[in-house]
């Protein structure tokens, strides 16, 4: 396993761009007809989800997220998704608050930058308590914007609802849609170890070599989800070749992380590492686990 030579930064995040999760600006787009259009499509999926939560026993709050494919995060995705979320409060919907969402994704040490990824966001707000996840895209299509949503339950990952509409533009639209929004931070300095033990690869003390390492099994949840990427551990390599003191630095949803914990803990097998006297020593180490669905 590489040394990890950079970890982002966890912060405070005020609205999460590209597959975001919805923080209320309550900022109107331009045009009367394009808010009926959005209105009318609110009440639709407002309709669906109100049919879906009356045959569930589980939680009643709903959240929602938006995306734009290939033209990054935009103001006016922001605002569609502003106005589409406050047309669903209007319909008797309850959302998911921000500091709910947060919380949870802070326990899971979910790095920012993971939190524009659709299923890692739908877990982390299932596990906040979310019982239904609105999915809304924007595209354009030729001289006007479509506008899709689908409403999807965790426990399965089943779409159960889906609808669209589309509008015109207009040169406020183009203008919106030229203003890019902020990505999450993705740099930052590597955490440190609060471990006392020396760090691998410094001061004479070698790496320890991966001689048995595979990749951790997927949780069934993790799987439905589609859940991927990266998980970042800090842990003492002991001279018995075993991880010791493992901690999550930056993680996933899904479970995905107790699987890396699990794996690491108990399956992995290393060479130790040797100190300045050439004798094996343990030694603190960052290193990095993938889940790919392929």
């Amino acid at each position: 396993m590489p040394l990890l030579k950079k970890i982002p930064t966890l912060r405070r995040i005020l609205r999460i761009s590209a597959a975001a999760l919805v923080i209320f600006s309550y900022a109107a787009i331009p045009s009367y007809a394009q808010q009926a259009e959005i209105d009318s499509l609110a009440a639709k999926t407002a309709s669906a989800i109100t049919k879906s939560l009356k045959k569930s026993s589980g939680s009643r709050l709903v959240i929602v997220f938006f995306s734009e494919p290939g033209n990054g995060s935009t103001e006016l995705g922001a605002k569609v998704a502003d106005e589409f979320a406050a047309a669903l409060t209007a319909d008797g919907i309850s959302l998911m608050n921000h500091a709910m969402f947060q919380a949870t994704a802070q326990t899971d040490k979910v790095a920012p930058s993971a939190l524009t990824n659709p299923p890692t966001a739908g877990c982390i707000a299932s596990d906040a308590g979310a019982e239904l996840m609105v999915s809304g895209m924007l595209r354009p299509v030729g001289n006007r914007i479509e506008l899709s949503v689908s409403v999807i339950r965790d426990q399965n990952a089943k779409e159960i609802f889906k609808t669209k509409t589309d509008f015109d533009r207009s040169p406020k639209i183009d203008k919106l849609e030229s203003e890019a929004l902020p990505a999450p931070d993705a740099g930052g300095a590597k955490k440190a170890s609060v471990s006392s033990a020396p760090e691998a690869g410094k001061n004479g003390y070698t790496t320890p070599t991966c001689l048995y390492c595979p990749t951790p099994q997927y949780s069934n949840r993790a799987f439905r989800m589609r859940e991927q990427g990266q998980i970042v551990l800090d842990a003492i390599i002991g001279v018995d070749g075993r991880a010791h003191s493992v901690t999550v630095l930056y993680g996933l949803a899904c479970g995905l992380d107790q699987e890396a914990l699990d794996a690491v803990e108990n399956v992995y097998r290393f060479g130790p590492a040797n100190g300045p006297d050439g004798k094996p020593a343990a030694v603190h180490m960052l290193f990095e686990i993938e889940f790919r669905i392929h």
